[in-house]
């Protein structure tokens, strides 16, 4: 079968891989939330890898009441 001139086939594209933040850097695997701490008005947590038995402290921002707290401030 002759495919028409105005019909163009698509490759399929592979999806793009995405660095997780709840992804091992040392091995790769899946890690699980050990600690939250957003006292500071960054939110930090505390990951743990069951695989490679290390925990990864990741910096996920500034936390969502602190900037809810700074628009407050700045609308008043």
């Amino acid at each position: 079968m002759k495919v028409p001139s105005w019909l163009r086939l698509r490759r399929r594209r592979k999806a793009a891989s995405t660095a997780c933040a709840t992804t091992c850097p040392t091995c790769g695997r899946e890690m699980e939330l050990e600690d939250k701490d957003t006292s500071s008005g960054v939110d930090m947590r505390t990951y743990r890898c069951d695989y490679c038995r290390k925990s990864h402290v990741v910096d996920h921002g500034t936390a969502l009441w602190k900037v809810l707290s700074d628009a407050r401030e700045s609308g008043e």
